[in-house]
C-alpha cells in the first residue's frame, strides 16, 4: 500500500478521505495490516499550532449491532463546542482485544466525512502506540486521517507501570519489553491513572502534556463530552 494513496483531502471545508484498506477483514489479515501501517507512525512532534481538538467516542445500542459514532471539536484552549457530527451505523464485527478498529472505525470514518471544522489534534477513546502491535486506534485512524491523535484509555491493553500515583500531573511510563509505550498518567487528584499514548504525530511528552491541558476529571474532556454527548443522543 502507498501511505500517500491513504491521506486525506479537502473538498471546501469538508475532509474527503481517499480509499484505502477494507474494514471487513478476517483476524489474520487484519493483524498483517496491523503490522504493516504500525511502520507509518510518526512518533514525534510533526503538528501545526492547535487551535481545535477533537474527541471520539463510539457508542453501541444493546441488544443490537447498531452503533453511534461521535466526533465532537472544541476551540483550545477554552474547549468551546464548535461543532458535533453524529452517525449511526450497523457493525457487525465483534469485539476482539487488540482490534477495536475494525469494530469502531468504519464508523468513526463517516462522522469525520460530515465535520467542517478539521481538527489540529484528536484525542480517541482507546489505545495508540500502547498496543501489542504498536497500532492501536488511535494510530490508525491518526494514519489514515493523517492528523495528530493521541490514545487515551481506561484499561491498559499490555505493558507494566509503576502504580504508586496520586497527584494530577504524575505519570509512570508504560514499558513492554524495556521499550516505552506510553504513560499512566493521573489526570485528577486521587483518582486512578488513565492511559495515554501516542497515536501518530505527536511525542509522548506532548501527548502527556495536551492531556493534562484539558483535563477537569478522570477522561480528559474531549472524550469525555463526545461520551456523555452520546448517552444523551435519541437512539
Amino acid at each position: 500500500m502507498n501511505i500517500h494513496n491513504i491521506l486525506p483531502r479537502y473538498f471546501g471545508n469538508y475532509m474527503i478521505i481517499k480509499k484505502h484498506h477494507s474494514w471487513n477483514l478476517n483476524y489474520r489479515d487484519a493483524v498483517r495490516l496491523q503490522k504493516k501501517l504500525a511502520n507509518k507512525i510518526i512518533l514525534y512532534d510533526d503538528i501545526n499550532i492547535v487551535k481545535k481538538i477533537a474527541g471520539v467516542d463510539v457508542k453501541f445500542i444493546s441488544n443490537s449491532n447498531l452503533a453511534i459514532g461521535a466526533v465532537l471539536v472544541f476551540s483550545f484552549p477554552e474547549l468551546t463546542l464548535i461543532e458535533a457530527e453524529t452517525c449511526k451505523s450497523r457493525s457487525d464485527s465483534p469485539y476482539i482485544p487488540g482490534l477495536l478498529v475494525f469494530r469502531e472505525g468504519p464508523i468513526i470514518e463517516k462522522c469525520f466525512k460530515k465535520i467542517k471544522n478539521i481538527p489540529d489534534l484528536v484525542f480517541y477513546d482507546g489505545h495508540g502506540y500502547a498496543h501489542p502491535r504498536r497500532l492501536g486506534i488511535a494510530s490508525h485512524m491518526g494514519i489514515l486521517f493523517n492528523l495528530p491523535s493521541i490514545g487515551c484509555a481506561k484499561k491498559k491493553l499490555c505493558g507494566d507501570y509503576q502504580d504508586s500515583l496520586i497527584y494530577k500531573g504524575e505519570y509512570s511510563f508504560l514499558k513492554e519489553n524495556d521499550e516505552i509505550i506510553g504513560a499512566a498518567l493521573v489526570t485528577k487528584d486521587y483518582i486512578k491513572p488513565v492511559f495515554i499514548s501516542q497515536g501518530h504525530k505527536i511525542s509522548l511528552s506532548s501527548a502527556i502534556k495536551f492531556t493534562l491541558d484539558v483535563s477537569k476529571f478522570r477522561i480528559p474532556e474531549p472524550v469525555r463530552l463526545a461520551h456523555n454527548y452520546l448517552q444523551n443522543y435519541d437512539s
